[in-house]
């Protein structure tokens, strides 16, 4: 079974190989580019680095390779600095004899063991995808899925943030001249896909409703006719998420620091979704935001 998609082109480099402009460091020594490779440079209790932008769901992928002495892992939906308020998918070189099936490469820490524990050599490259799937986490290394877990269904995890920035954790082992390295490294967003985002209209969980009308409400204009779909149709808590995802839309696009591109933007995919629209508490609903976008 393999993880790996095969959408390339949805994938966004998030890093270039030469800077490191695309992320926040906790102290400027704890990574740096080398040889167009991220490589740790502190030890121990080190300093980690975390993306500039907030994710919710994902793909991400990397390559990492540890050294002999090798201790680092993924920070998934958690705070800048704060990493503890999401969780961590272990990256973990086989040193330690604290490296149970909880703490290994491959687990999702202290949380979820992997199904299918993976090689943990070190000094070789290994290809890695972590998918945030909603409820979901799959993650697979060198195309085999490890681990798949049901935040939901896991006490600790179930009320963790659905956003937050990625980190990456610096390498933690005591030895000095050890490290991490990771190259390679891509992410498709997937709440900048309408096609995903709607999905999420569907979910039975308020939380997961909740997560799509804010993903709809950043996307803009192009959400507005796929929200009109929704509204129009049968699910009764879809179609009430999709009422808010509209109001909020437009509300973001009509206010007062919003660019005149936008809102324009919005009045023009409300008028066609107006005329394509035959069921009449949403064609009256559309017509009243209308309003707010020509005021």
């Amino acid at each position: 079974m393999t993880c790996f998609s095969q959408e390339n082109g949805k994938f966004v480099s998030l890093f270039n190989g030469k800077d490191l402009k695309n992320w926040t460091l906790e102290k400027p020594d704890g990574f740096e580019v080398d040889h167009g490779e991220m490589l740790t440079k502190s030890f121990g209790k080190g300093h980690d680095i975390y993306t500039n932008k907030k994710y919710g769901n994902f793909i991400f992928r990397f390559e990492f390779k540890l050294s002999k002495v090798g201790n680092s892992g993924i920070f998934l939906r958690c705070e800048t600095f704060n990493q503890g308020a999401g969780y961590e998918v272990q990256l973990l070189a086989p040193w330690t004899p604290w490296r149970d099936d909880i703490h290994c490469t491959g687990s999702i820490y202290g949380y979820v063991a992997p199904q299918h524990r993976p090689d943990e050599t070190t000094g070789i490259w290994y290809k890695t995808e972590i998918k945030c799937d909603r409820n979901v986490i799959t993650i697979s290394i060198n195309d085999k899925v490890t681990t798949v877990a049901n935040i939901d269904t896991v006490k600790g995890l179930m009320n963790k943030p659905l956003v937050g920035v990625i980190g990456i954790q610096a390498n933690h082992a005591n030895d000095k001249g050890q490290d991490a390295r990771f190259r390679n490294v891509y992410i498709r967003d997937l709440d900048a896909e309408p096609d995903y985002v709607i999905k999420g209209f569907y979910e039975k969980s308020d939380k997961y409703r909740t997560q799509a009308e804010a993903a709809a409400a950043n996307l803009g204009a192009k959400m507005v006719k796929p929200l009109s779909g929704v509204m129009a149709g049968n699910d009764i808590a879809a179609k009430s998420s999709a009422k808010q995802a509209l109001f909020d839309l437009v509300a973001k696009a009509t206010a007062p620091q919003a660019s005149k591109k936008d809102k324009k933007e919005i009045a023009s995919a409300l008028k066609s979704s107006i005329k394509s629209t035959s069921e009449e508490v949403t064609k009256n609903y559309l017509r009243w935001l209308l309003g707010m976008a020509e005021k």
